[in-house]
């Protein structure tokens, strides 16, 4: 469940900042509500991911995967170059991503392993 809740953190994220530039500087009144509102739902859902998963996993997804899909709305919906460093970089933070978990992954089997042995 935690990762659900983290995958609509990241989401509202996403929406949040992809209203940031549609809001001109705060200037839009709509869109700066949807700001508001995106960053609220984000960051509150993302409080309650970090009680059950470790910070610097839960960040590394959170923030990766919410730059690479900003990234890829800015390339379709407003002609941002998408070049090979920008496909390099998404590739480098999926790799991060990765290896992030499968260490977080790799200490808790120890940390479980540990408990079984002293059972």
């Amino acid at each position: 469940m935690p990762y659900v809740l983290l995958g609509i953190s990241i989401v509202t994220e996403v929406f949040a900042t992809t209203m940031l530039k549609l809001s001109e500087g705060f200037t839009i009144l709509g869109p700066s509500i949807a700001v508001v509102i995106g960053y609220v739902i984000s960051f509150s859902l993302f409080v309650i991911v970090l009680k059950t998963v470790p910070l610097g996993l839960a960040y590394g997804i959170w923030g990766g995967l919410g730059t690479v899909a900003t990234t890829i709305i800015g390339c379709m919906v407003w002609g941002e170059p998408f070049t090979l460093y920008t496909g390099l970089g998404i590739a480098l933070v999926a790799g991060g991503i990765y290896l992030m978990n499968a260490g977080t992954q790799q200490e808790t089997d120890k940390t479980v392993a540990k408990v079984n042995e002293s059972l």
